[in-house]
């Protein structure tokens, strides 16, 4: 039977608090990890599925944004630094506060290299459902102001990379998340970065649930909880 799995997450601004930090709105729907990266989550329950024995799969993920990336300075842009990440991931184990800041270096699932003070947990390709990884430049086309003067500008990615996996899952929950890396703030009002605004965004699973085979299914169910317990 087809379904179809929505997660929205809310607008994000960055202002310059005129200390050299940001203030960070809305201050209710972001976990704060550090004043440069932040994070909101959500989750979608499964388990009435999971009570019906049924296996949830998925044909497609992608992802709709409410507006525009834009971003403002006073004085002075730097390109090599100042930049923003942007990572959506639907996973079906949930992640921690180190897994969450690895993920800003290398995306879960993969093999990533040893990096002292990181942490990447134990994921496999199987535990990413949905995700996407983005970096933002100032578009120096659609923008008022040279970079070395007072400008606002959209952004926009430089890297957008997809490493949904699309797995079927026993699991009873997913476990949704949409992480946020900023440039450093300027040091005050009259220099640096001075405002970041990102949209709201919706990500839609393409989803079906079927009844397996019990052996295949008590399998897949066995797996879900294997996976659960090494992150």
């Amino acid at each position: 039977m087809d379904r179809q799995l929505t997660v929205e997450f809310p607008w994000v601004l960055y202002t310059n608090d005129g200390a050299g930090a940001y203030e960070l709105n809305p201050k209710t729907d972001l976990n704060i990890i550090s004043n440069r990266l932040v994070y909101a989550e959500s989750k979608i329950d499964l388990s009435g599925y999971v009570q019906s024995d049924l296996t949830v799969g998925f044909r497609r993920s992608f992802e709709q944004k409410g507006g525009s990336e834009f971003i403002s300075w006073k004085r002075l842009y730097q390109p090599n630094t100042d930049f923003v990440i942007e990572t959506t991931i639907i996973s079906s184990v949930p992640m921690n506060d180190d897994q969450i800041t690895a993920s800003v270096i290398g995306s879960p699932g993969f093999t990533n290299y040893a990096l002292s003070g990181l942490e990447w947990g134990n994921f496999n390709r199987e535990h990413i459902i949905h995700g996407t990884y983005k970096v933002y430049y100032a578009n120096s086309v659609v923008g008022s102001g040279a970079f070395n003067d007072a400008g606002t500008a959209t952004m926009m990615p430089v890297i957008d990379n997809v490493f949904s996996s699309l797995e079927p899952t026993a699991a009873d929950c997913l476990y949704c998340y949409r992480i946020l890396y900023a440039p450093s703030a300027g040091s005050n009002l009259d220099i640096g970065i001075q405002n970041i605004t990102l949209p709201p965004i919706r990500v839609i699973l393409d989803a079906f649930t079927v009844e397996e085979p019990n052996l295949e299914y008590m399998m897949r169910l066995k797996r879900s909880y294997e996976l659960a317990n090494q992150v």
